[in-house]
């Protein structure tokens, strides 16, 4: 606009439609700010000249009702054309867009109501909470409102709050100080259908249900309240038998097909619901015109019998209370808590009549929900009630503020104050504030009950009643059972045992036969063996107690599925999954028996049952019964979020052990459940911390490292701001972290990540865990990549003897741990002793799994070539009809047989696997693609290049179609230039390799390790084609590449330096050559062990100290020694010195014949050299010896 002054008048006469108002500038701010918006509607204003670039962006966003656009500067607008469903229209002058606005804001009031619709006979089966959350909220705030505050105080917060969000708007403003003045409660009504800030506000509030603002509207809305039951009463005393009332409407054709879907169902209304006694103002108000053409007429038609509507549902007729009052708009106001059935919808001479009856169902629904609700805690006040409905509803902050409303209120007594006190504690969890949670629970406890009181109290009772008895008897038992309760609540382990055994003992004595008291007794034992990690031993108590059960409950009981359901978590902590499985699924038969068809029980074991058939790689098992429970929780618990959540996750987590990347994100159940807990925890939630984790496994699996760890920081920072400090949750994401470090080479990184996590650990678990043993082999594996390798044996070991401390002796843990011991071994090139690591691993699963079990196959391939076709069989026994893990082993068994230079056998094995690839996966699949790849490579290396060519092709073709597979398609090009290397096709060699260094800058410039490598790559074909200057600028780029990303890789840094010497030698510049060796030389000489080979090769370009350190490492008549000598020999050929290129000539070819066939090509070049040489320097030299 023109200046400041034009804005401000602007906003000034917009201020007094409506209070609200936000100006953007930018773009992409207003569209955010727009899909911020949820609950409200949105009239839009866009300044003529940028209507063209803004209405595009917001066609579809439903927070939008009208759009107005503004031709501020008055220009010509012939040339401005606008096509929107929502636009009103184009205005020049400011005034006459005002009104405009007002009109349509006077419409939106007239037509906007929110309707809820819900199943009247469902409540029956379902938690009310859950399922008719809407019409309870109303129900309950009426009651509620009823026990606020109600005094000078409270009026003049709400006044307070009115002046501050008005304090722009002068006409209100001044209408606010006359409130402050001049009202009285008994004027209530008046006051509200002025339609000024009052009924503005409040309206508002009550349709978004928000109690926040409604609380500050107390004192009014008691008064409003109470005005309208005068009224009722009145009504009710005038002895109308009947009443019909109207309302016109303008409804979207997606609204009256809501009405239609749900004849026959209840209604409630979010606000109060204004209607008229004549049909015929009714029907003119559905005839008022509108510029939306989306918008449809509608009469509602509303029957109510005053005599038999129950007193707490409010219906009032309100004509004189109108500022000007008419019998032609007689005016019937039903209250905020009013339902409606709704009997029929249909067309009736253009437009849509609505019949609806006033009803009592929602005061039935009502207090059947609060009798149901003290079935579960018994004496809860109706402001208790509607505080917990609000974190039903997932109010959080609202359900949090009204809470500590009531605690602040001293009238409540102690044990109110403790249901407040635990209710709180409740939203602060769900909201994700742990601390603040506990501290509220910890309070409620002391309410009601003081551990170390309550123990001096039991202890005092047993020391009556041992006096008292003189012998063991039954009440003595149970007195001890309490005391070893309590005990247990103080995490007093060791003590509370020695009373529950005690118990026992007694209960033995009783009931010699028996009793289900020896067995609750017997689960208390076994609860507390199994929190100390003492798995069998708790294990045998909780049998003992099943027997028990079992006996005294023959048909069956839901005590025996909660014992059943222990001893087969104790058998998934141990990895028995089979056993596990079958106690779970006894489980599920009796809660299926016992409990109605939604009971979260079901679904827990449900959950249960999934999660262990995943660990057994059952995955469409195991997604059938997580989609159980989803549909379960979907249809009886819709806003227990959080546990829906998990269930999404669960899925995700299954699909994700199928390697069905793309399904898993496809499917969206992650991106479901973030949805679904973001919208729900809008602080944040330790449970968003849990999907960021699922997600990061998901790019951890397919290798995007990056990515994956993008997603575990973030899960670390949610879990570092909601845990408490050190919780063993925090260890696992730094776990993650770490190992994804460690497939990133970052190995130094690793090992922090690392020992942070079993710092905490040790600190967590005052006496060793399996969660140690896991962080330790973890660091045992990081250390053997580095070739640590006593201090990777040192780690595994350490892990291993606290897992044999907690695990059977046949624990597939404990074999994960030998195997890696044997790992370490194998790569030591100790193979005897790595052999006998694996052959205990075998062992062990040969003695745990059943026949043929698909993880035996996996440790025969750790061993050698025969145990790959061990596997073979188990699994071609194992999948007759064939499967993707055959083929994986035969790959594998073919460049096993590859490096074994058995190249015809490999080449069948991995055609094999070419046919299995072929039949399970797509035509682009990458396994697919890298089995072509492999065959290539056997190919090439039996020297057969035309056909390992054909299959490389093959490969690459694959792979171009996946567009994001871009690291196998470079691989790929290097390998096919290097077959055309071998064929002397450099240039065509070069082509390739060029093509793979620009899919790399393109599309992985963050890889620049991998850009180096191809640089250098590329700098050693143009050097082999004697074209040194092009070579020496690649290699001087991947230099600089490695000095700037990598300054720590000296190896890669000192290679760059070797091959620029090497061009610089081909060049004869000696010099220069040197200087970079000498450089090459130091920085080899501080990065590596000074008997390392490469810094041999820097000697003996340098100087006759390369023969001594090869003659040091090496036999003497080794091939490499001779290439020294052939080497030291070339560069005093270059520098002139004839005669001693010719001595090392000779010496070189004294050791070739030595360890080379007759008729090599190094025989043949030194024999030559020495011929040249010989007759330069005229001696005669017989070579022939």
């Amino acid at each position: 606009m023109d200046s400041n002054d034009h804005v401000e008048q602007t906003k000034k006469q917009l201020h007094q439609i409506n209070d609200y108002i936000v100006f953007h500038t930018q773009l992409e701010p207003c569209i955010n700010f727009i899909e911020s918006i949820h609950n409200e509607k949105i009239f839009f204003i866009s300044s003529i000249y940028d209507a063209s670039q803004i209405l595009s962006h917001i066609a579809t966003p439903s927070q939008i009702d009208n759009i107005f656009v503004f031709n501020w500067k008055k220009g010509d607008r012939e040339h401005f054309t606008f096509e929107h469903s929502k636009l009103i229209g184009i205005y020049d002058e400011l005034d006459l867009l005002c009104l405009s606005i007002q009109e349509q804001v006077d419409f939106f009031n007239q037509h906007l109501q929110t309707f809820n619709f819900f199943n009247q006979d469902e409540h029956l089966t379902k938690d009310l909470s859950k399922q008719t959350a809407d019409l309870l909220w109303f129900q309950l705030y009426h009651d509620v409102l009823f026990q606020l505050t109600h005094d000078e105080k409270a009026k003049q917060e709400m006044i307070d709050a009115c002046r501050s969000y008005y304090q722009d708007n002068i006409k209100e403003l001044e209408m606010i100080e006359k409130f402050a003045n001049e009202y009285r409660s008994k004027e209530a009504l008046h006051w509200y259908l002025k339609k000024s800030f009052l009924y503005k506000m409040i309206k508002k509030a009550l349709r978004t249900k928000d109690f926040n603002q409604l609380y500050t509207f107390r004192y009014f809305m008691k008064d409003l309240t109470e005005s309208l039951i005068r009224e009722h009463q009145k009504m009710i005393q005038s002895d109308k038998k009947i009443l019909f009332t109207y309302r016109g409407m303008k409804l979207t054709s997606n609204q009256i097909e809501k009405f239609k879907e749900n004849e026959g169902k209840l209604i409630s209304i979010n606000g109060f619901f204004t209607t008229t006694i004549f049909r015929s103002t009714a029907l003119r108000q559905t005839m008022i015109s509108s510029k939306q053409t989306d918008l449809i007429s509608v009469l509602l038609e509303i029957q109510c019998y005053p005599q038999h509507i129950s007193k707490n549902v409010i219906v009032a007729d309100i004509i004189q209370f109108n500022e000007i009052p008419s019998e032609e708009q007689q005016e019937i106001l039903f209250d905020s808590n009013a339902t409606f059935r709704l009997e029929s919808v249909r067309m009736e001479k253009d437009m849509w009549l609505i019949k609806m009856n006033a009803s009592n169902e929602g005061q039935i629904i009502k207090e059947k929900y609060i009798k149901d609700s003290n079935r579960q805690m018994k004496d809860l006040s109706i402001g208790i009630l509607f505080g917990r409905l609000m974190c039903d509803m997932g109010q959080w902050d609202q359900s949090q503020h009204f809470f500590q409303h009531l605690l602040n209120n001293s009238n409540n007594n102690n044990e109110d104050l403790a249901k407040i006190e635990s209710s709180l504690g409740e939203v602060l969890q769900w909201k994700g504030e742990w601390s603040e949670a506990r501290k509220y629970y910890d309070r409620a406890y002391e309410r009601v009950m003081n551990y170390d009181e309550a123990l001096i109290f039991h202890k005092q009772a047993l020391a009556m009643l041992e006096e008292y008895y003189q012998f063991p008897h039954v009440d003595i038992a149970l007195s001890l059972a309490y005391i070893g309760q309590v005990l247990i609540y103080q995490a007093k382990y060791d003590e509370a045992l020695d009373f529950y055994q005690r118990a026992t003992s007694i209960y033995t004595k009783y009931y010699p036969n028996s009793h289900v008291n020896i067995a609750s007794t017997l689960n208390h034992i076994g609860y507390i063996l199994y929190l100390e990690g003492k798995h069998d031993e708790a294990l045998k108590i909780y049998k003992q107690a099943l027997v028990i059960q079992q006996k005294y409950y023959p048909s069956g009981h839901v005590d025996i599925a909660d014992s059943l359901g222990g001893i087969g978590n104790i058998h998934y902590g141990q990895g028995k999954y089979e056993k596990a499985l079958e106690f779970h699924e006894q489980a599920l038969k009796i809660e299926q028996k016992y409990y109605f068809s939604g009971h979260n029980d079901i679904i827990t074991t449900l959950n249960n049952i999934g999660y262990i058939q995943k660990e057994q790689g059952k995955y469409d098992e195991a997604l059938d019964f997580h989609r159980r429970a989803l549909a379960m929780q979907e249809k009886y618990y819709p806003s227990y979020y959080a546990n829906i959540a998990d269930t999404l996750n669960y899925i995700s987590s299954v699909l994700l052990s199928q390697s069905k990347f793309d399904e898993a994100l496809a499917m969206e159940y992650y991106q479901k459940a973030l949805e679904i807990q973001e919208k729900y925890y809008p602080n944040g939630h330790v449970s968003i911390a849990i999907t960021f984790i699922f997600i990061g496994a998901i790019f951890h699996q397919q290798e995007k490292f990056d990515q994956a760890s993008e997603y575990h920081q973030k899960a670390l920072e949610i879990q570092e701001k909601y845990y408490v400090n050190d919780h063993v949750d925090i260890a696992t994401t730094l776990n993650n972290i770490g190992t994804i470090l460690r497939q990133q080479e970052k190995f130094d990184k690793a090992i922090e990540y690392y020992q942070k996590a079993l710092e905490i650990q040790e600190k967590y678990y005052l006496n060793d865990h399996v969660d140690i043993a896991t962080t330790l082999n973890n660091m045992g594996t990081t250390f053997c990549q580095q070739e640590k390798f006593d201090q990777a044996i040192e780690y595994h070991q350490k892990a291993l003897e606290i897992q044999e401390k907690y695990y059977p002796s046949d624990s597939v843990f404990i074999a994960d741990t030998i195997n890696s011991i044997g790992h370490v071994l194998y790569n030591e090139e100790k193979y005897d002793a790595a052999i006998d690591y694996y052959r205990r691993v075998l062992s062990i699963q040969e003695n745990f799994y059943p026949d043929n079990y698909i993880e035996i196959s996996h440790t025969f391939t750790s061993i050698a070539l025969d145990c790959y076709q061990q596997a073979l069989k188990i699994l071609e026994n194992c999948y007759p009809s064939g499967h993707i893990d055959i083929a994986d082993t035969l790959v594998n068994i073919g460049m096993t047989l590859n490096i074994q230079g058995k190249y015809d056998k490999a080449l069948n094995f991995c055609q094999r696997a070419v046919t299995i690839y072929e039949q399970y996966y797509p035509s682009n699949h990458e396994n697919l693609a890298t089995c072509l790849g492999s065959i290539g490579y056997i190919l090439r290396n039996q020297e057969k290049y035309d056909e390992a060519l054909d299959f490389y092709y093959r490969a690459l073709t694959f792979y171009k179609k996946d567009s994001s597979n871009h690291l196998n398609t470079t691989t790929c090009l290097n390998n096919i230039a290097q077959t055309l290397k071998e064929q002397s096709k450099y240039d065509e060699a070069l082509v390739l390799q060029k093509q793979a260094l620009e899919v790399l800058k393109s599309n992985l410039s963050s890889d620049q390790f991998r850009i180096a490598t191809n640089l250098k790559n590329i700098g050693y074909t143009l050097l082999e084609q004697t074209k040194y200057d092009e070579s020496l600028d690649f290699y001087q780029q991947a230099l600089t590449i490695f000095k700037e990303y990598y300054p720590n890789d000296y190896i890669e840094i000192a290679d760059c330096l070797y091959w620029i010497a090497a061009n610089f030698n081909r060049k004869s510049q000696f010099d220069v050559a040197i200087e970079y060796l000498e450089r090459c030389l130091l920085i080899k000489e501080v990065s590596l062990p000074s008997d390392d080979l490469s810094i041999a090769i820097i000697f003996e370009c340098l100087s006759q100290n390369c023969l001594l350190m090869r003659l040091k490492v090496l036999r003497p008549d080794h091939e490499d020694i001779g290439q020294s000598l052939s080497n030291i020999g070339e560069i005093y050929e270059n520098l002139h010195i004839s005669t001693l290129a010719l001595d090392y000539y000779q010496q070189a070819l004294s050791i070739y014949r030595q360890c080379l066939p007759s008729g090599h090509r190094n025989i043949w070049k030194m024999e030559s050299n020495i011929e040249r040489l010989s007759e330069e320097l005229g001696i005669e030299h017989d070579y022939s010896d």
